[in-house]
């Protein structure tokens, strides 16, 4: 393999590994919710409210690009592709290379800031059922 694709590997599997961290630490999360009290899990939702807001922009910003890029990719049929190819448009091809990865670096991202938006939901329904359990 080229240096580039070795070099997009790396910085792939670096956020897969993200990814995977967060995936474990809002597990962790949810199997010690049962054990806190009210005031941590309202400290804790409050929290998490915070981080999803301050990245808000950033998804949004990552939403717009990753929709721009999907009409890109439906423009670039197969046989434009393949045309580029077949005239050695390296320049084309590069830049096309270059948006598949800047677009699989969004989604990659995405699916964080939609990790923590389900943490969030999951400390919402938790407080919400203590409210509930409260009340009866």
């Amino acid at each position: 393999m080229s240096a580039q694709v070795d070099q997009f590997y790396d910085k792939l599997q670096d956020r897969l590994d993200k990814v995977e961290g967060r995936l474990e630490s809002v597990k962790a999360n949810v199997q010690t919710l049962h054990q806190q009290a009210e005031d941590e899990l309202q400290a804790k939702l409050n929290e998490v409210r915070d981080k999803v807001q301050a990245e808000k922009d950033r998804v949004e910003q990552t939403r717009a690009s990753l929709r721009v890029r999907a009409q890109q990719k439906v423009a670039e049929t197969k046989e434009a592709i393949n045309q580029w190819k077949a005239n050695r448009e390296v320049r084309k091809l590069n830049a096309r290379a270059d948006r598949a990865e800047s677009y699989a670096a969004d989604a990659i991202d995405f699916a964080l800031a939609s990790i923590d938006e389900a943490e969030e939901a999951i400390l919402e329904a938790v407080v919400a059922r203590i409210d509930a359990d409260a009340v009866q």
